[in-house]
């Protein structure tokens, strides 16, 4: 039996408790992460170099505007604002037990969900990220 370094099983991380930052912006907070798929180039001069997808985060639309700022000045600037992000997995006690940071970021596409006038749902705003680096943190001791 895989067990913790006390008592009781290892069982794994839950996915509802995250954190997200953004550099330079404030607001930085989502309801979801996609993560992105990372791939190794298997010949060629490069093998070995990664390539990742996309970096999908979402999140209810509030007044804020720096999600659709980050994004309208990547559309209108040939060198668009990269900026690097961090998501962080959080306990049930809200420390940090693992968490990734990607680097030159940069926003590809800008989406907001449908209205419907029969619904009560919150009005969803999603940012697809371009990504060109990826390092995982180690989880905290106390957790391993």
């Amino acid at each position: 039996m895989n067990t913790a370094r006390g008592p009781g099983p290892r069982l794994p991380f839950g996915n509802m408790r995250f954190r997200l930052e953004i550099d330079m912006l404030a607001e930085g907070g989502a309801t979801e992460v996609v993560f992105p798929e990372a791939r190794l180039q298997p010949r060629g001069r490069k093998a070995g170099d990664a390539q990742y997808g996309p970096l999908i985060i979402k999140r209810g639309l509030t007044a804020s505007r720096d999600w659709h700022g980050w994004w309208d000045a990547a559309r209108r600037d040939k060198r668009a604002p990269r900026r690097r992000v961090r998501v962080m997995l959080l306990d049930d006690s809200g420390a940090t037990v693992a968490a990734w940071l990607f680097g030159d970021v940069v926003p590809v596409s800008y989406q907001l969900s449908p209205l419907n006038a029969l619904g009560n749902e919150a009005v969803i705003e999603t940012l697809e990220l371009s990504v060109g680096s990826m390092e995982a943190e180690a989880a905290a001791e106390k957790h391993r």
